[in-house]
């Protein structure tokens, strides 16, 4: 398990540092360790592969049918091998609370633009991406084919017994990673292209106070952060009161 990767400050460089493409040198090492041992004994195993994308806009994506979590998840499961998909926080989501698990937004001071102050939806909201980075992780099986002997059955319905031979990769993850990048590049300009189709064919020309504020890391708002209306200013600050129709 790696500890000491920051999704937003790694680098390419680190990854391809070294031959399992993991930026932890610490973590690459002992997992360096693990595949030898697994080589050797003649089986295989598998892991999990981390992508990151950064500096993607707000705004791809769909609320219902073609929600960017479910077309990433798409793509990358059609990867040989691959047997899981997680966005965010994933399944460790689960064992929290709203109140824990929501990421609360802000105004940033510089931009003005609208931010998130934690990532656990993994840079997704409601199927469209809210412009922080894009966080999914792909689980792939260990290599079918291992040095083993195993039982198995042949065409005519005979058992019979199976042991791999030649160049097979006791971990396929190191080879996974590029085609996994490949798929999330392929599935965001996907994305891009129809966002550009559908929304951006015609000049918005409202004015910047009666436009959506923007939202994500590489948003700026002209003329920086938004002013209250002259009647907040001044107003005590505390939560807005909504209307939710539960008991």
């Amino acid at each position: 398990e790696t500890t000491a990767v920051d999704h937003s400050t790694f680098t390419l460089e680190e990854v391809d540092a070294n031959i399992v493409r993991c930026p932890d040198p610490v973590a690459a090492e002992k997992m360096l360790e693990r595949i030898d041992v697994i080589r050797k004994s003649g089986n295989s195993i598998g892991g999990v592969v981390t992508c990151v994308a950064r500096n993607v806009p707000a705004g791809l994506g769909s609320p219902v049918f073609d929600k960017l979590e479910a077309d990433l998840a798409k793509a990358v499961m059609s990867i040989p091998a691959s047997k899981g998909f997680e966005i965010g926080s994933g399944f460790e989501g689960t064992l929290l609370t709203g109140k824990d698990h929501n990421d609360e937004f802000y105004i940033d001071p510089e931009t003005g633009a609208t931010r998130t102050k934690t990532n656990r939806s993994g840079g997704v909201q409601g199927g469209i991406s809210n412009g922080e980075d894009i966080v999914i992780r792909v689980a792939f099986k260990p290599t079918s084919t291992i040095g083993q002997a195993q039982k198995t059955t042949t065409r005519d319905g005979l058992e019979v017994e199976l042991r791999g031979k030649g160049r097979h990769d006791p971990c396929v993850l190191p080879r996974a990673i590029p085609m996994v990048e490949a798929m999330v590049a392929l599935t965001l300009v996907d994305a891009l292209m129809m966002q550009q189709a559908q929304c951006e064919l015609f000049p918005n020309e409202a004015t910047v106070d009666d436009r959506p504020n923007p939202m994500g890391k590489t948003a700026v708002r002209n003329g920086g952060p938004k002013e209250p209306p002259v009647e907040l200013a001044g107003a005590p600050t505390g939560p807005i009161s909504q209307r939710v129709d539960e008991e």
